[in-house]
């Protein structure tokens, strides 16, 4: 068998075994090493029928498959071609411009270093008749078996088509957390608890899934754009995707490994042949699907005997703190769980199922636990793991903890309370000069950085915690869609809307989770975010004169223009906001909204009037 398949075949599958939704695309990029795989490549090392001299790769893809079984590729760099070929790769030219078309992509970097003569040293001879999933197995050497890649590929993508049907349908306020979580349970988790790879991803969902309804949201939304970007491109089919089912997405997926070689590799006229991205090791298997009018998978039967029940201890970002345990007894018996006493770590809350009965399925109980932060002059200015951070000026994200130009990813420029960058703290490190660092994830959800990961400064003067830990007396509304008062610190049970201006009476401020909630004098619990709110009363104008002309715009980017007014109007402020919003590359201004769109608030332009 040719060696360099081997190798890279084996690599293209780990996209699919990794578990988790937070960095797939980090994993397409990191799992081919195709420049060091085509050096070893031999040819007595190949067997076989047919002789397969390859001539050209097809590019990756993921496959959206309709309710009729028709399916349609949809190619991961639309800027490229479908299929590269040796040829063009021996082309200085053509490189160069290959390169440049995705010039922070590492997995097409290795692709044109490597060149044409290591995607021809992938020729050899092969059986094509071979199941896909046999081919794998054999090449994986004894370390996978049939059962353990189609459990793990197909529950992978189960789970990929519920974040994305289910999100997109979330997104558009078609479905309520209650209705993912129903489907979760009944649709995905039966697949994922097939496969032990997969039980921390099952512990993630489900800790995720029981998250109260603002947390639930801030985690879920942007795992739907990032995983949809990810395996169909920026410009995802949303109406399509809305409709993926997870069912029939683990039929197609397992469809897919059992089709024969042959299926992966496309002769050409001249004899020669194009591989699929999935034998190249420049990508998975992905395929997606749509809904039949039946399903014809349904999950094993679960046999009439006990099955044991899993204790996982996890910190807030589903991360292993302490060991598994495992509870073992007779079908029907009661079983009892118990937290531990973690050093550095407090038990967020009990899980429900803390205590229960064996049963014939598999259970997990999951016990998260809080990140316990050291109290004092010191310890007082560095955020828990798992809250969230914004930076109050321009700072640097960086793909280590010692800072430097070459490490650096992006640059976050200074913006306004309302638009500054936020990141989740996933952990903690220190720089060689003993700096101290969070290690986070950008949560910008609606930003083309949202998702990044990397290394932050924890100096307060650069980065401080988005919730406010103290009382005020009074806050200020400044989110220009308003916030709303609940009747629970959940922030469930909606009773009132507050306007962007609002000033609003505090008599306390309590905790949820790793958040914090402002209680008003009425009784009702609010947002203590503060993006949303401001401590204090802020005024705003009313009114503005315009000192000399200006325009009236569409878009608090002072875009899309649609009417003049001329020295001496007077206009109603009906609120503010700032340009830029999502957009951490540039600075942002000040627009007032008035009836009909926006105006600059810049003095030169227009006075205020009290």
């Amino acid at each position: 068998m040719n060696r360099a398949l081997k190798q890279i075949t084996v690599s293209g599958l780990t996209l699919l075994l990794l578990g988790g939704i937070v960095s797939p695309s980090a994993a397409r990029a990191d799992t081919t090493d195709l420049p060091a795989v085509a050096k070893t490549a031999t040819a007595a090392e190949t067997t076989g029928d047919t002789d397969v001299q390859v001539s050209g790769l097809e590019m990756p893809y993921t496959a959206l498959q309709d309710q009729t079984g028709k399916q349609t590729k949809i190619y991961s760099y639309p800027k490229l071609p479908s299929v590269v070929t040796a040829t063009q790769l021996s082309d200085a030219d053509y490189v160069t411009w290959f390169k440049d078309q995705y010039p922070s992509n590492e997995t097409l970097k290795n692709l044109a270093t490597v060149g044409g003569s290591a995607v021809k040293e992938l020729s050899g001879k092969y059986d094509l008749s071979v199941p896909f999933i046999d081919f794998m197995v054999k090449s994986a050497g004894g370390a996978l078996t049939v059962q353990s890649v189609e459990a793990q590929a197909g529950g992978q993508m189960a789970a990929f088509a519920w974040i994305i049907g289910d999100g997109t349908k979330f997104n558009k306020h078609e479905l309520t957390q209650a209705d993912i979580k129903s489907d979760f349970e009944k649709n995905v988790q039966p697949f994922l608890e097939k496969s032990p790879e997969l039980a921390r991803m099952l512990a993630e969902y489900q800790r995720d899934i029981n998250l109260d309804s603002e947390s639930f949201e801030a985690q879920f939304s942007p795992m739907v754009d990032q995983t949809a970007e990810m395996l169909f491109g920026k410009d995802y089919p949303e109406d399509q995707l809305a409709n993926l089912d997870s069912r029939a997405s683990y039929d197609a997926t397992i469809a897919a490994y059992r089709q024969p070689l042959s299926h992966f590799v496309k002769k050409q006229a001249d004899g020669t042949y194009v591989l699929d991205p999935a034998l190249s090791g420049i990508s998975g298997v992905s395929v997606f699907a749509e809904a039949p009018e039946t399903h014809t998978t349904e999950p094993t039967p679960t046999p009439e005997t006990s099955q044991p029940v899993t204790v996982h201890y996890v910190d807030a970002q589903g991360n292993q703190i302490a060991k598994d345990k495992t509870l073992t007894g007779k079908l029907g018996a009661t079983y009892q769980t118990a937290a531990l006493d973690i050093a550095g770590y407090q038990l967020n809350q009990t899980p429900a199922n803390a205590t229960g009965k064996f049963t014939s399925s598999k259970q997990s109980v999951t016990y998260t636990y809080d990140a316990v932060v050291q109290s004092g002059s010191a310890g007082a200015t560095i955020a828990p793991k798992g809250t969230v951070i914004y930076a109050t000026q321009k700072i640097g994200l960086y793909k280590q903890a010692t800072f430097t130009k070459k490490a650096r990813k992006q640059w976050y420029h200074k913006k306004s309370r309302m638009n500054r960058p936020m990141f989740v703290v996933t952990g903690y490190a220190k720089s060689k000069n003993g700096v101290k660092r969070y290690q986070v994830r950008d949560v910008n959800h609606h930003s083309r950085t949202a998702g990044k990961t990397g290394y932050v400064t924890a100096n307060a003067k650069y980065t401080v915690p988005v919730y406010y830990a103290t009382k005020h007396s009074r806050i200020t509304v400044i989110n220009p869609q308003g916030i709303n008062g609940y009747s629970k610190k959940t922030l469930t049970g909606k009773r009132t809307h507050y306007r962007q201006g609002q000033v609003l009476k505090v008599k306390k401020i309590v905790t949820h989770n790793l958040t914090t909630r402002f209680v008003l004098s009425n009784g009702r619990y609010v947002t203590a975010n503060k993006q949303l709110v401001k401590a204090g009363k802020q005024t705003m104008p009313k009114k503005i004169v315009v000192k000399h002309a200006i325009k009236r715009y569409g878009t608090a980017n002072l875009t899309k223009r649609n009417r003049n007014y001329p020295a001496g109007v007077v206009l109603k402020v009906k609120g503010w906001t700032y340009s830029n919003a999502h957009n951490f590359g540039k600075n942002d201004t000040l627009p007032y909204r008035v009836s009909g769109g926006y105006v600059t608030a810049n003095q030169h332009f227009v006075r205020t009037i009290k």
